[in-house]
């Protein structure tokens, strides 16, 4: 019988109890398993074949809790998103984000420790969770207080859709003003003139250059951006349809031909707005959303976007913070990914691309 098995009761096999079967030292036993050497310490590929031959015989499974506290780490990455909602609505937007954080983490080891609360981010009187090596935030604002304790305790962090933030906080963006550039000028190609944007509000970093991504576009072309074809709506269909709504309730004279939306969700407000009224996309109004999920093929008719590498952002950010914590900074601390556009029919474009697959339920 296996002298860790008394009775009925299996014991728990500790690496001195590895150590001493494979007849060496605890902190060699140590560095093999972990793959991570100290020092100057010289293992013989002998010893570290029959450490690796004796836990496994034995069934040796690393304590988290001693390990924490050897290497000061706990093996745990922390994703915070700033609304209760995220982790279970169904805004494409969240669930991609969440999809390329966790794979990366999973590939890395790593397990998840998720975080939200109701009104923002952590109040002032809460401190960084110990229990995480490191934080992912989604959408912070620039002032949020989490992102300044980070940054005062140099605490790894890696901020998704944020201005870039002194060091050592870390920020992974799209190149949401070349976004702008290109849903802009696709409709300025297709003969608009009159093109309204529909943009967001300022507390998302992403608003700002997408707003200077189309009035730098309209410039280039010679048209006017006056004010009444900048209207704020926000992320939301809900905001979007009401933004639409007020637009058209006024004279016909004064009705954009064409749509910027900040986002899709956005875009689909705005297009139930026009066929509340009767009207009809594209027929009557061009559209273009931004961001090119699922989301945009659900739409009646499907949606010309600007993609936004969602999915590979959240990767990205999993990867950098990941080597972060693991003392290898990256080299490039604010990586802003390029973005596309694809057309469909939403603008009346000839050109078309097959919709996109929908997730898998």
């Amino acid at each position: 019988m296996n002298r860790f098995i008394s009775g009925r009761r299996k014991m728990r096999v500790t690496l001195k109890d590895v150590a001493r079967e494979a007849e060496t030292s605890v902190a060699a036993a140590s560095a093999t398993l972990s793959g991570k050497p100290s020092g100057n310490m010289r293992i013989s590929e002998a010893t570290r074949q029959r450490v690796i031959e004796v836990a496994a015989r034995l069934g040796y499974v690393p304590n988290p809790i001693a390990r924490s506290l050897t290497t000061g780490r706990t093996g745990v990455l922390g994703l915070v998103f700033p609304y209760v909602d995220a982790f279970v609505d169904r805004n494409p937007f969240c669930s991609m984000l969440m999809n390329g954080v966790f794979t990366e983490a999973i590939q890395d080891s790593y397990n998840m420790m998720l975080y939200t609360v109701r009104d923002g981010f952590w109040a002032g009187k809460h401190k960084i969770d110990p229990r995480v090596d490191g934080l992912v935030l989604a959408l912070p604002a620039s002032d949020e207080p989490l992102l300044l304790r980070c940054r005062e305790s140099s605490f790894p962090c890696v901020a998704i859709v944020c201005a870039p933030q002194p060091d050592p906080v870390m920020t992974v963006n799209a190149d949401d003003y070349q976004g702008g550039l290109l849903a802009t000028k696709h409709l300025l190609d297709l003969g608009h003139k009159r093109i309204m944007m529909l943009h967001g509000g300022d507390l998302v970093s992403t608003n700002q250059p997408r707003l200077d991504g189309y009035r730098k576009a309209m410039q280039d072309a010679g048209m006017q951006v006056t004010p009444d074809l900048v209207v704020r709506a926000g992320f939301d269909w809900r905001p979007g349809f009401e933004a639409m709504t007020t637009v058209l309730e006024r004279p016909q004279s004064e009705w954009p031909t064409a749509i910027f939306a900040v986002n899709d969700l956005c875009a689909a407000g705005a297009i139930r707005a026009i066929k509340a009224k009767g009207l009809s996309v594209p027929e009557d109004f061009a559209i273009v959303g931004f961001d090119d999920t699922w989301f945009s093929t659900t739409t009646q008719p499907m949606l010309t976007s600007v993609r936004m590498p969602i999915k590979e952002m959240g990767a990205l950010a999993a990867r950098m913070l990941a080597s972060e914590v693991n003392g290898k900074p990256p080299t490039e601390r604010h990586p802003v990914l390029p973005v596309s556009l694809t057309i469909r029919n939403s603008c009346g474009a000839s050109t078309q691309v097959p919709a996109l697959e929908f997730p898998e339920s």
